[in-house]
């Protein structure tokens, strides 16, 4: 006996007969149901599933059957979740059951495997796969193919000598359901046979696939009544051996029932065999008549075929959509039964139907029906009514329907019958195929329905690709447009980097009148050519590339530019480049100006600590001194060294201010309204004496101007610090202009100023401007750093222009400057109008009475200041306690909160700063009395919420009075309004407390 794999074996299901015929048709397995195609690759089947990618499948479903069938007759209700989401492979099936028990179908090894998994867990069985092999052949489900094999199986048990026809059925049936394996018998004898199957090790498989086969081989002997064979697995491919080997074993049955059955299970076979051709017989007779009734319709179809590829491959023969229209129309007469024809097309802005064109009537009439219009809402008109559903209608005899007579169309042309067609592409309908005939009695439009619907199928596409052109030719023309007017330059290069085009944007950034034909070598700086040769070379790779280059105008200047450049491929070679280039001049000068401002905000955040830190130096050299300079009156000697030693801190101090004035983060107190003329006029009126008889003022002002925001001291000082320079700028003289103007820096007229990249509004505009020896580009950018000067050593400290900007900055405005070496230099100060123009200045009111008896907490991480505050206090009396942090400050008024009158309080401090220790004190004492004592100006590290709280501000560096005068002025409960503490003093005049 000879066995061999459920490769074929899993065919032995009940077929009916037209199953049965179409399986002896076909010598390969047929597509599967999904849109695909079948590929024999490598001894497997790859199917190419429409819009999915390619899938190998090994298995004919006749191994999915199997399963299926015997889930079906243990458990139908299990067959639905057996298939359900079995994976994308089956996502276009209709119907999954029956495209699995489809012999003719194949499918993945992947979905078999995910078939067996999900029986095995229907039925909790690890082995069912084995049971379902061996019930398949059991069952007796056999068809033509089993019968030969089991014939064949028969013929060697008859007569061994003929053992070679089986092994030939072994090896052609398992490649017939499968390409998983190959066969080889190795051993046979009349009693058993050793079978060998050599698995594909290129295809995924489990031990499932191994247990079926051993399933089927052990049940072919119930075929034939006899019982199953033994079978023993030697080795095992799923067990890490080459392959699988079977051992099989069969008993013989006696003599007697031998012969009985060589002489009823061929009877057997062979009755239920005639039984079956019988079947075929019948159906094949059937198949010829419909084949024999098909082939005439296939004549006559073909004959319309030609028809209509003849009149396609003429329809192709032009574009123009009047032209088409024509040649398309006299073709459709001329290969139909229809007399005359005209498309209607949509109007979709008016949602109408119009007459675009029609032949085969004389051309009166067809004038006259040009002007013929029908809504497409319009229920009871036809075409109308065909535009809107997409279906086709056709009426064979106008003069018994129930059509309109009066209808303009059919009253001028009289139609026998019509048909009205759409023309649709993608599902939209865009139009009307209307054709009719003008006498009966020849074959009805009926009879080639269908032949007119795949025309006017033609005649859509032909006209819709006319469109098409006609759209691409608007935006072919549309988009050279925007290329050649776009904003930036763009460029076509070839292999060789050769310039095939490029639009008039890329010759305007380069200065040439012609740009094709140069090599985009010689456009670039020699230093950047390495980064545009890198750029070409990542083109070639197939990849998108994106540098900064600097470019060179025909003129010589420099252009800073970013090329996009994108490859253009044939295929794998690369064919050239097309790049966008974008001029960033604008922009990197920009960024420089940004760079120097930020530079600067840097530098003043630097100089206000530096600043800050030098106050309290100057804090306790200042009040030791006066305090030296009071009890040393009678020594007339020491205290004129005190004097010196007092005058160079005041020096020292008005040199931090300066100093502050140009710090970052802190500001004037607060701005207040200043009226620009009046400050420009009293300061022309100190320069009068500063000023050369061989330098000329100027004044320039414009009336009626509007306040501004700012510190009129402050103001003053930096129109001073502009003039004086400008006089130093002119050695053998000149003249000097200030000037004032209104402008919006928001305006078109405000594009000169585009570098400032100012807030829109209203500005007050104060122009210095010389005639003097101007300022290099390479100072330019440094003019307003501290310390940075021109002039001899000794000539200037550095810091009036960095002053300048400092004011100006904290005034929320803006400073431009325009200079070059021997051409002058205009320096322009932009203040903002000031929004209130009812607040006014107020100075500060000492108190005349000093001294006094209370107990002060002094807190100051500085020892010098803290000393220096203990002494200045405990001169005039008062009790002082003091405290070296916020903290320790916390601990002393809470325990002695109820003898402590008033805290004077350090703004910077280690631990604890004094903004959270006002906290900690307004919590213990919501009436705690404080003064701030800071070196930093009025809106520095929240100072500015804090005074906002009602407390006073002492500013460092301090003179023993001003400190006792603010005490003094707390104690007494006048803590002041927000007018009396905006400023505080050195000498009793109104400085600005400056950032």
């Amino acid at each position: 006996m000879a066995c061999t794999s459920f490769a074929f074996l899993a065919a032995d299901h009940p077929l009916t007969p037209h199953q049965s015929t179409t399986r002896l048709r076909k010598s390969v397995p047929r597509p599967d149901r999904l849109g695909c195609k079948r590929v024999d690759f490598q001894g497997g089947v790859v199917f190419s599933f429409l819009g999915s990618k390619a899938m190998e499948k090994h298995n004919s479903c006749i191994n999915a059957k199997a399963v299926i069938d015997y889930v079906e007759e243990r458990s139908p209700t299990l067959v639905r979740p057996l298939l359900e989401g079995l994976g994308p492979e089956l996502g276009g099936v209709a119907d999954v059951k029956e495209f699995l028990t489809d012999s003719n179908n194949w499918i993945s090894t992947d979905l078999l495997i995910r078939l067996y998994d999900r029986v095995k867990e229907l039925f909790g069985n690890e082995d069912v796969v084995f049971d379902i092999g061996f019930e398949s052949v059991g069952k007796r489900r056999l068809g033509y193919i089993q019968r030969i094999f089991v014939s064949a199986f028969r013929s060697y048990v008859r007569a061994p000598n003929k053992y070679a026809l089986t092994i030939k059925h072994l090896q052609s049936l398992n490649d017939k359901f499968n390409r998983t394996k190959r066969v080889h018998i190795d051993e046979l004898r009349k009693d058993g046979a050793v079978v060998r199957l050599e698995w594909f090790n290129n295809i995924p498989m489990t031990r499932d696939f191994c247990l079926m086969n051993r399933g089927v081989y052990t049940a072919v002997p119930v075929v034939w009544n006899e019982p199953p064979c033994q079978l023993e697995e030697h080795k095992c491919y799923f067990k890490g051996d080459e392959y699988c080997e079977y051992r099989i074993s069969w008993q013989r049955p006696p003599s007697v029932k031998r012969l009985l059955l060589s002489i009823i299970a061929p009877w057997r076979l062979a009755k239920a065999t005639i039984q079956e051709l019988e079947q075929d017989k019948e159906l094949l007779r059937e198949k010829y008549a419909e084949v024999r009734r098909l082939n005439i319709q296939l004549n006559s179809q073909l004959d319309r075929l030609v028809s209509l590829q003849e009149a396609s491959t003429a329809i192709l023969s032009t574009l123009d959509i009047q032209e088409l229209m024509n040649l398309i129309l006299r073709l459709l007469i001329d290969v139909s039964v229809l007399d005359r024809a005209a498309i209607f097309l949509v109007e979709e802005e008016q949602a109408t139907l119009y007459l675009a064109h029609a032949v085969g009537a004389p051309a009166d009439y067809i004038r006259e029906a040009e002007t013929y219009t029908v809504p497409l809402e319009k229920d009871s008109n036809i075409i109308a009514r065909v535009a809107r559903t997409g279906k086709p209608e056709l009426v064979d005899d106008v003069a018994n329907s129930n059509l309109n007579k009066e209808n303009i169309l059919i009253k001028k042309f009289k139609p026998q019958a019509f048909i009205a067609l759409p023309l649709k592409v993608r599902g939209k309908v865009f139009g009307v195929l209307v054709g009719d005939q003008e006498k009966a009695g020849g074959q009805v439009i009926s009879t080639e329905k269908e032949f007119l619907v795949s025309f006017s199928n033609q005649i859509a596409i032909a006209i819709h690709n006319a469109n098409l052109y006609r759209k691409l030719e608007d935006s072919e023309r549309q988009y050279r447009e925007l290329v050649e007017n776009a904003h930036e330059g763009i460029w076509v290069v070839d292999e060789n980097g050769i310039i095939t085009f490029a639009n008039q944007r890329l010759a305007t950034i380069l200065g040439h009148e012609e740009m094709l034909g140069r090599n985009i070598n010689q456009l670039v700086t020699p230093d950047k050519k390495r980064i545009l040769l890198k750029l070409l070379v990542q083109n070639m790779r197939g990849l998108v590339a994106q540098e900064e280059i600097q470019m060179i105008r025909k003129e010589g200047e420099h252009v800073s530019a970013i090329i996009s450049s994108v490859p253009i491929m044939d295929g794998e070679r690369y064919k050239g480049s097309f790049a966008m280039v974008t001029d960033i001049t604008e922009k990197k000068r920009m960024e420089t100006k940004l760079l120097h401002q930020q530079k600067m905000e840097s530098i003043g955040t630097m100089a206000g600590g530096i600043a800050h830190d030098f106050n309290n130096i100057l804090t306790g050299v200042l009040g030791y001194a006066s305090l030296l300079k009071h009890r040393l009156r009678d020594q007339e000697e020491t205290k004129r060294f005190i004097d010196i030693i007092e005058t160079s801190s005041l020096r020292a101090a008005d040199l931090v201010r300066q100093l502050l004035a140009f710090s970052r983060g802190t500001q004037p107190e607060d701005l207040q309204v200043v009226y620009p003329n009046r400050v420009i006029r009293e300061t022309s009126r100190l320069l009068e004496s500063s000023l050369g008889k061989d330098l000329q003022l100027e004044l320039d002002l414009n009336q009626g101007l509007p306040p501004i925001e700012g510190n009129s001291t402050q103001v003053q000082q930096a129109v001073l610090n502009l003039c004086l320079n400008a006089r130093d700028a002119m050695p053998n003289g000149g003249k000097i202009t200030i000037s004032s103007a209104a402008v919006d820096l928001g305006e078109k007229s405000s594009l000169h100023y585009k570098d400032l990249a100012a807030d829109p509004g209203q500005y007050v505009r104060i122009r210095v401007a010389d005639n003097g020896i101007g300022i290099s580009q390479e100072d330019l950018d440094k003019i307003f750093d501290p310390f940075f000067s021109t002039k001899e050593v000794g000539k200037g400290s550095g810091l009036g222009l960095a002053m300048v900007y400092g004011i100006v900055q904290n005034s929320r405005g803006y400073v431009y400057v325009d200079s070059d070496k021997g051409k002058g230099t205009v320096f322009d100060l932009f203040f903002r109008v000031a929004k209130d123009k009812d607040r006014q200045q107020s100075l500060r009111r000492l108190t005349p009475g000093l001294a006094g008896e209370e107990t002060v907490l002094l807190v100051d991480d500085e020892p010098m200041v803290r000393d220096l505050g203990n002494e200045i206090l405990r001169s005039y009396g008062y009790q002082v306690v003091l405290a070296c942090d916020g903290l320790e400050a916390l601990e002393i008024y809470e325990s002695r909160g109820a003898d402590i009158d008033l805290v004077v309080l350090d703004l910077l401090m280690p631990k604890l700063g004094g903004k959270d220790t006002l906290t900690g004190l307004r919590k213990l004492n919501p009436a705690a009395k404080v003064i701030i004592c800071s070196g930093y100006g009025f809106r520095e590290n929240g100072l500015q919420q804090v005074m906002a709280t009602g407390v006073n501000l002492v500013q460092k560096p301090f003179k023993p009075e001003e400190l006792a005068s603010a005490v003094r002025e707390v104690l007494d409960g006048d803590t002041g309004t927000k007018e009396n503490r905006e400023t505080s003093s050195l000498s009793g005049k109104n400085i600005a407390v400056q950032s």
